[in-house]
């Protein structure tokens, strides 16, 4: 299996030889966007694929947000048409390299799973490490967005770190998921409208020298209008919209009807299944 990644750039002189460096050579393809930079980073991208010319490229774009970059390069690796499975892998050497491998073998021995993705909730160790405020926000969306999207066991949603098969990729509405931070969001939220079944594995991420570049006063609005967006179109196309409608009620009947709630989205919700690492 042939297996690519794009790696969203946006001001990462730092640290995007070293995320590079250590992954490069478990994959056969990688695309680099550099989102509108204003250090090194471009120049460091550029170098790197002249280094790697068969397998780095290189978008220079204006910055428009990590979703934009990260559809960018999946656009180019579809017009390419030669990876059986492609991903995301951020450039400021948080995720661990160990999973690719890992993420290739679930692809290659499961036909029956569509993504492999990482899960920081899966690791102990890893959840001890994040950031109390990255911690609590990432399991209160987390929550809330499996209860949006009708994954049932889904785990730690805004965690970026997967690999897709490209099959899957190229049936999403790629103009549907947004151009800023709420790209894991709504990039879930085509999954389940293709009914995408997915394999989670822990994932020991790292923080040290990275910098998060959310803005929260901003983005917390912003989320709140995307979820709502996602229920909303649910309760008008989807096949669970009985589990919706149960869930609403279970508000002014005091919780009757929230086991009803949680069977019903247990039967429409696509697999989700736990692996060890």
């Amino acid at each position: 299996m042939r297996i690519a990644f794009v790696s969203p750039a946006l001001n990462e002189e730092h640290l995007l030889r070293r995320t590079v460096e250590a992954n490069i050579d478990l994959m056969d393809r990688l695309v680099i966007v550099n989102d509108g930079s204003t250090d090194r980073t471009g120049e460091i991208a550029d170098a790197l694929a002249r280094e790697h010319p068969a397998k780095i490229h290189v978008i220079h774009k204006p910055n428009g947000g990590i979703g934009s970059a990260v559809k960018a390069g999946f656009r180019l690796l579809l017009a390419r048409d030669d990876v059986d499975a492609m991903g995301v892998l951020a450039s400021d050497d948080q995720f661990e390299p160990a999973l690719i491998p890992r993420f290739r073998e679930i692809l290659e021995e499961m036909p029956e799973v569509d993504v492999a993705k990482g899960s920081r909730f899966m690791h102990p160790e890893s959840l001890h490490q994040m950031p109390a405020f990255r911690k609590w926000g990432n399991r209160g969306v987390s929550l809330v967005m499996q209860l949006a999207l009708g994954y049932w066991g889904m785990s730690d949603v805004l965690h970026g770190y997967f690999l897709a098969r490209t099959s899957t990729v190229r049936e999403m509405e790629l103009e549907s998921i947004a151009d800023g931070y709420d790209l894991e969001n709504t990039m879930m939220s085509e999954f389940r409208r293709l009914r995408a079944t997915f394999a989670l594995i822990p994932s020991p991420s790292r923080y040290g020298e990275e910098v998060s570049k959310i803005v929260m006063k901003k983005q917390i609005p912003r989320t709140i209008k995307t979820v709502a967006g996602m229920v909303a179109h649910r309760v008008v196309t989807g096949p669970d919209r009985l589990g919706l409608v149960l869930l609403v009620l279970s508000v002014p009947t005091l919780g009757a009807t929230l086991p009803l709630a949680a069977v019903r989205m247990q039967q429409t919700s696509p697999k989700v299944k736990k692996l060890p690492k």
